[in-house]
Parts: structure tokens; sequence; C-alpha cells
């Protein structure tokens, strides 16, 4: 049976009914090359697109594929001009007559990832030429222009053959419509792209160029998309992948056939899905799409258009906003929980409101019982330094490092530092090493007997005692803060790092990281690090859960746990860099843009029109004729060159120096899951299936096959 006759999701009566388990899907991985080289894993054979056998292949062997073109391509991109945003087919209908009405000759385009159409006139092959057009459309009531670049196929040509060339440089011809190749252990190699399952066609297009179809089964296509549209290093948690991996699968199902005119069913691009192949798998991926084999998102007993967006800026969005089409399921939701998922800590130490001398230098030192935690307060800290207050801290330090014990400390206070270095051996370095006059150009006129300038040098450039500490009246801070410095340049007790998980334990930063308890000593210094990077002593948090936490590795527990506050806050979908974002454009730079796709001479003004979670939903560049021109969707933000529509902006400058400086959230259209949002779901515990319920409303997970 041939096996595309499997591909067709069945309705019958609503009801989704069983693919087979292998259903294969066709995709693109490109239309654009003349030539490729392939090979077969394990060897295999060279077919006809029909299944007739051509040749073998030995295993590595390597082939060269190329369709020998009259000449150049066709050029096929163009410029049209597309009128309105994306709508339903009676709006359609209507814009088309206005146009018709007008001397136009448009066409009417149906756009399947939003169920909605997209009118589009005229044929230009510079995008200045559309500017007649575009002001007569203007001047007859259309607000909403886009000069829209787009691909028109190219007519049927007759290359003058396809040939095999061999590794030896033999050349062998193959049918003009094409081959396919299989191979013996189902693996398949396209050099400049990677490792396919499956089969692998070549066949000549339009545009004088080969098309490449990998089809392979429909499972294994999950795969090899899963991890490429949500990586798992990047969002190591089943729950959130097994979410993406239903998504995926419903894409595909909803989709197949999608761009059969052209010879597959989907690309490889985020057009359609991204797609890997063999290369793109990974195992906690591939655990996500096994547990979830064969399930689909379904409403009312149909396979949704399963869209997803990177990062939704805190709130998805209708998807009448963004793509025009009336999907019920494609709500707008929050990414705000509720009642965040938090875990409470306690701490030892809370030496007040008034920390402004507290640094990690001194956290380091009473996490590992150096210095004790009762001199944590602002009174002892601001003590003048005293050679007492340095003896037992010192006496633990080289202990720990096996070092000779101190001798006596002296008095004067600025000796103090060169009586720890003396202690730690940082005189036996700096002997031929230092100068006099590098003390002089780093410190200045310090007051240090001439004997000591080179150690006051080295201590000066490796940043342990600064200008300002030599030449300041030491405090016990200062005493402190070189302490730490100095065993750092001897040994660096580096603070871990990781995300705090709902079972309390956390996972570290580094791919691939096991989740692990946290290792707690039962006296605990608690701090919270700011957005800046200032450290507070607190008493008591309660943390979020996806919080990043630092703690210090040690025998017999960490004495210290840092909280830090994420600076994209506390929604679901502030783990991805893009969470919030900052352009700034200089008015010649974004005039440039708008002018790209509307014509104008000028900008007078954006006009803003806000949903209630900040999405811009309709955006208006009023020109310095006073016409305004209207962008929705998808469309504003690739007119000003943004991540996403939730944005503010504000201006600085006049005339040639005006600045226009963009502050926004999220990247991508906004519409159905998102996968930021889905990580940070299934981080507080939400399983796959009620991560796709936030996200796509009403829907049944239902077993397709």
């Amino acid at each position: 049976m041939n096996p595309r006759a499997l591909l067709p999701l069945l309705l019958v009566a609503g009801l989704v009914q069983p693919l087979a388990a292998q259903s294969m899907v066709r995709i693109g991985l490109s239309t654009e090359g003349a030539e490729w080289q392939v090979a077969l894993d394990g060897g295999g054979d060279v077919l006809t697109r029909s299944g007739r056998f051509i040749m073998k292949l030995r295993a590595g062997e390597k082939l060269r594929i190329w369709w020998d073109s009259r000449g150049e391509a066709d050029p096929t991109d163009e410029y049209r001009i597309r009128v309105g945003g994306d709508m339903g087919a009676a709006a359609a209908a209507e814009v088309m007559k206005k146009l018709k009405g007008l001397g136009e000759t448009p066409e009417k385009i149906f756009v399947p990832d939003g169920a909605s159409w997209k009118v589009l006139t005229g044929h230009f092959t510079k995008a200045e030429d559309t500017e007649e057009v575009l002001q007569k459309l203007s001047g007859s009531g259309f607000t909403e222009l886009w000069v829209s670049s787009e691909h028109r196929p190219g007519k049927a040509r007759k290359g003058r053959a396809l040939y095999a060339v061999t590794a030896r440089y033999e050349r062998r011809s193959l049918p003009s419509e094409g081959v396919l190749f299989r191979s013996n252990n189902g693996l398949v190699q396209l050099f400049g792209k990677g490792w396919y399952r499956g089969t692998m066609e070549f066949f000549p297009n339009g545009d004088g160029r080969l098309t490449v179809v990998n089809q392979v089964a429909l499972e294994d296509y999950v795969r090899g998309v899963v991890p490429r549209e949500m990586g798992a290093n990047e969002y190591p948690n089943v729950e959130a992948l097994k979410a993406q991996a239903v998504a995926a699968r419903t894409y595909v199902v909803a989709n197949l056939g999608k761009r059969k005119s052209e010879g597959f069913d989907l690309l490889d691009t985020p057009l359609d899905q991204v797609y890997g192949g063999r290369d793109g798998e990974q195992p906690l991926a591939d655990r996500a799409v096994a547990e979830t084999a064969g399930l689909i998102a379904t409403y009312n007993g149909s396979p949704i258009q399963a869209l997803f967006t990177a990062d939704s800026g805190g709130a998805t969005v209708d998807n009448s906003y963004v793509f025009g089409g009336p999907q019920p399921y494609l709500k707008g939701v929050s990414n705000y929980p509720d009642k965040p998922a938090t875990i409470s800590f306690k701490g030892a130490v809370d030496p007040g409101t008034d920390q402004s001398w507290l640094n990690l230098e001194l956290l380091r030192l009473a996490a590992f019982g150096i210095i004790l935690p009762d001199v944590l307060t602002t009174e002892k800290m601001e003590q003048p330094l005293r050679g007492s207050d340095l003896s037992e801290p010192m006496a633990r330090l080289v202990q720990r490092l096996g070092l000779p014990g101190p001798e006596r400390p002296v008095t004067k206070d600025l000796q103090l530092y060169l009586w720890m270095a003396r202690a730690l051996s940082f005189d036996r370095v700096v002997e031929g090493m230092e100068r006099p006059q590098d003390a002089d150009y780093f410190v200045g006129p310090v007051i240090v007997k001439p004997a000591d300038r080179p150690l006051a040098a080295f201590l000066a450039r490796r940043g342990i005692v600064t200008t300002a500490m030599w030449n300041g009246q030491p405090t016990l801070r200062d005493g402190f803060t070189a302490l730490s410095r100095m065993w750092q340049e001897l040994e660096a007790p580096e603070l871990a790092e990781g995300t705090l998980l709902r079972d309390g334990t956390v996972r570290r930063k580094v791919i691939g990281a096991i989740p692990e308890p946290l290792p707690l000593a039962s006296f605990l210094l608690l701090a919270e690090e700011s957005i800046g990077g200032q450290l507070r002593l607190i008493s008591e948090a309660r943390v979020q859960v996806g919080d990043r936490v630092k703690w210090m590795p040690r025998e017999g527990g960490s004495r210290l746990l840092i909280r830090r506050l994420d600076p994209d806050g506390a929604a679901w979908d502030r783990y991805n860099p893009t969470a919030h974002w900052k352009v700034e454009l200089k008015d010649s730079d974004l005039l440039a843009k708008v002018k790209s796709r509307v014509g104008v001479s000028g900008i007078r003004a954006l006009e803003l029109e806000h949903n209630e979670h900040g999405r811009v939903l309709k955006l208006t560049v009023r020109d310095t004729r006073g016409v305004g021109h209207e962008f929705t969707g998808m469309r504003i933000r690739a007119l000003l060159g943004l991540k996403d529509n939730v944005f503010r902006y504000l201006t600085v400058g006049t005339g040639d120096l005006k600045r226009w400086i963009f502050y926004g959230r999220g990247w991508g259209h906004a519409v159905g899951m998102d996968q930021t949002g889905a990580y940070g779901m299934a981080l507080e515990g939400y399983s796959y299936d009620q991560i796709l319920k936030r996200y796509y409303r009403g829907i049944e997970i239902t077993k397709a096959y």
C-alpha cells in the first residue's frame, strides 16, 4: 500500500479515526540547491521514485546528485501589496470586491495556520514600484496596507538531465523525474544538513533546482522536532517536553498535505516546525515522545491547529488579533500563576535593614566558619580594623590551607594587610616581579616601608586591596574582605548555582545536570541577591519554585543559601532570555524600516492600542502629512524590527539626534502554547495535559493511533 494513503486524518461524525502507528510524513528539507551529496549508513539502494531499482551504495559510499538545468532559474520572488490583516472568508470577499471596483486584480489566499484569508494585489519586481498603488488604495480608505515579499512558483522547466556522480567521478544518468535513497538500516546522510531516518527523495522543481524530501515515520518526525522547538537542555523537564510533543504531533496531523503542491507535507523550518532529523534527537525528548505516542489535542473531535510561541511576554493573545482565525481554543491566557508554588527557608542571622557593607567575600568566610556569624552586623563591620580581630580568622584559614601559623599581628592599620599577605606566603612571589614604581602607580603615596611597596603593588594589582582601601581608614569589613580575597587567590570555593525545584531539590546550571538534594547544614546564613547584585541577610524567605539559588559546596553541607531575585519577575515564562528586552533605534533607521513596507516620507508619531496585558493590538504610524497607516498582528513587530508586540516606547533627542527606545517583553506571535510558560508550569508541578489545556482552551487529549 502506498504509505501516502495512510496520511490523511479521517474525521467521521466528528470523531478522530485511528491512524496507522507508522504513518509517514514528507518533510521538505530544501528546494534551492542544484546538487547534493548523500551517503547511506550501512549501505542501501538508489531507486526511482516509484520504487524501481537503479543501483546499490556501499556503507559509507558517497554519491553526488546533480541537476544540470538550462542556466539559472527564472526569478520567482516578487513584491505584492497585502490589503488588511488576516480575515474571514466573508470579509476577504468584501475587500476583493472593493479592490476590483478600483481596477485592481486581487487574489485571496488561504492561511492554514490561522484558518483565515489574506488578500494580495499587484505584482512588482521592486518594493518602490508599489508607491503609486499604495497611494491610490490609501486615498480610497484602506488604512492597513503592507508591502509583502512573496514567492511565485516558477514555470516548469526542462533540464538537461539528472546525474549521479560517484566518489571516483563517474557520471551516471538518472531518471529526470527524480530518485529515492533507501538505507539498509534506515539512516540517510545529507551532507550539509545531517542524518535522517526514513528515505530521501530528490526531484527537480519549477525553479530549476532540486527539491529534497525526507519521508519518515510520524513518531520519528516528532522526535526530530521536539528538541529543536523546545530543547531539553534549555527546558529539562519531561512534562514540558511531553506538552511540546503532543503539540508538535497535533500540528503535523492537522497539516498533512499542507504543501502538497510542492511535493511534500511540511517544511523543516519555523514556517511549519523546526525539524532536525536524527541529529536533532535527544534522550529526554525521546522519552517525552514515547510517553505520549499517538496522542494529539482535539476540539469537538477534530485535531486543533496547535500553534505555539517561544515566549508570550506574560500572556498569550486571542488568535483573532494575530492570524485572524476563529478557533475558540486559541484564546489568550495569563502566564502568571494565581498562587506561585514556594518553599520556605529560615536564616539564623538578620542584622537589620542597613546592610550596605555586606558582600560575597564576607558570606564566604562565614559559610566556611572562618569568621563567626555574630560579627555580621553594621556596628561591628564599621569598627576600625584591629590586629586582634584578625588573629582567630587567620588561624582558622592557615590551618585549612595547611600553612605555618602566622606571626603575632602588628597593630598599625595598613600594616595588617601586609601581615595577612605574608602569613599566606604572598611575599614569596613578589621579589623581582613587582617594582616600587608599580605601587606608586596603583596606590599612590601610601605610607608603607620601601621594602613593603612591591607587596603592596601585588595586592593592588590583583584587586585584593583596592586604592580606596589603601587610602582610607581600614574597617573590620575592609580587613575581612581583603582576607577573603587572599583566600580566593589560593583556594577558590566557588558557589554552586541551580534552579529550585518543587520537591526541594536543585538542578545545577550545567547542561544535563540531574536534580540533587540541596545540601544545607543546620546553621543557615540566608541571603537575598537583588537585581543589581546587592546582598542582604534575611531571617526567612518564601522562595518561588524555579528561582535560582546559590550555595557553598562543603563537607557537612552548606551554611549559606542565596536566593536570587529573578529580573524577569514571577511569570511562568520568565526563563527565556527575551522575557524582557530593550531596543534602541535612530530616527533614520526606524524610518528606513517603515519605508520598506509602506510609503511614508517621515514619521510624526507611533500610536499604540494596547490590551490589558500591554500587548499592542493595533499600531498606527502617523506620517508627516498626518495620514495614519495601520498595522495589526505579526506586521507590527515585523515593521519595527521588534521581537514581540508587548512594548512601550519613549523618544529622546530632536532632529537628526532623535532616538526611539522600545522596552518590551516576549518573543514570537503569542498564540497558543507558550513554550517557556509550559516549562514554568511544569516546574511548579503541572502535568503535560494540564499545560496543554491551559493554553488550548476546551480541548481533549485524544489517541489518534
